[in-house]
């Protein structure tokens, strides 16, 4: 589900920021991506806890975010994401 806004390669942006290396990044912070004053503000350290949050509803983890992904609630498949994202690519 991520792929279609988000990559997975070094450097390349989408609809969304790139996904690259992301746990422990802090967020708003992708070199060449234009982010919502939400998402820079909100000086997340992104951890498996966090983008489990994250994922499952965004707007409730950083309120005014533009990102119009809905959340995604099942559990295992959140956990598949998450695992998938900290597997080095």
């Amino acid at each position: 589900q991520c792929g279609i806004c988000h990559s997975l390669i070094q450097g390349k942006n989408m609809v969304g920021p790139g996904l690259f290396n992301v746990i422990r990044c802090t967020s708003g912070t992708v070199e060449g991506f234009r982010y919502s004053p939400a998402n820079k503000a909100a000086e997340i350290t992104w951890s498996a806890e966090i983008l489990n949050k994250y994922i499952a509803a965004p707007r409730e983890v950083v309120p005014g975010t533009i990102m119009a992904y809905p959340g995604l609630k099942d559990d295992a498949k959140r956990a598949n994401q998450i695992a998938y994202l900290e597997t080095p690519h």
